[in-house]
């Protein structure tokens, strides 16, 4: 890759990057104003509480997951220009596509069931609409949850693998490592019921992980590690 092209591509990395991790940060923040917990209330089994909430905080949830679609969207078009500067292991930056290409969908998907659930279901006070809105926000919220592994767990150490001897200084691998291992603890969230605690760890140190990233890309620390063995 010639080296302008390298720079403009690694610009434009560094730009979705950041801006992607700005959308997923504000839409935190406005869920949090909301104060609508799915995972919370699928857990204590109280959807139709949820419900209630997502009908008097309807607006500030579309944002959140509006922020969240675009955000993501972002995410996985750094992620993508990160394997293009790292053609010195084609193989490892193929991976990355995979994993991105798998990721950003299922992520943009659960994050439609959900809206579905606020916007078409909020309303409606029936059981019925709150047995909908538990199956319907199970699969919302099981899918965001894979989505969220593979795009800050296994997507950091897929990109640091593949930009190693190029972009990815070794300080950045390393951190790739914590960010694998809070995505493991995910997963076992999943199964253990752990989604409301220890499964959110993956947030700040993946989310944290994707700005280093972006602020590597901006410095041109991707030219210097050219001679650097990460």
């Amino acid at each position: 890759m010639e080296k302008q092209q390298e720079q403009n591509v690694a610009k434009l990395g560094a730009y979705a990057t950041l801006f992607g991790s700005i959308c997923m940060l504000a839409g935190a923040a406005v869920m949090g104003a909301a104060g609508a917990d799915i995972d919370l209330s699928l857990y204590d089994n109280d959807m139709k509480g949820y419900l209630a909430k997502a009908l008097s905080t309807q607006n500030l949830l579309i944002l959140n997951l509006s922020l969240w679609i675009l955000g993501v969207i972002l995410l996985g078009a750094g992620a993508t220009m990160m394997a293009e500067l790292s053609g010195q292991n084609p193989v490892r930056a193929q991976l990355v596509r995979y994993n991105y290409w798998i990721a950003v969908p299922l992520v943009v998907v659960s994050y439609m069931a959900w809206l579905a659930v606020v916007v078409r279901l909020g309303p409606s006070s029936s059981p019925e609409a709150a047995a909908i809105a538990e199956a319907l926000g199970w699969f919302a919220v099981r899918a965001d949850w894979v989505a969220t592994v593979l795009v800050l767990g296994t997507g950091p150490v897929l990109l640091t693998a593949a930009g190693r001897g190029g972009w990815a200084p070794n300080w950045l691998r390393i951190w790739s490592y914590l960010a694998f291992f809070t995505g493991i603890l995910t997963t076992i969230a999943q199964y253990a019921g752990g989604l409301t605690t220890y499964g959110f760890l993956i947030i700040p140190v993946g989310m944290s992980w994707m700005i280093a990233a972006s602020v590597v890309l901006f410095g041109g620390s991707h030219r210097k590690a050219w001679l650097i063995e990460g």
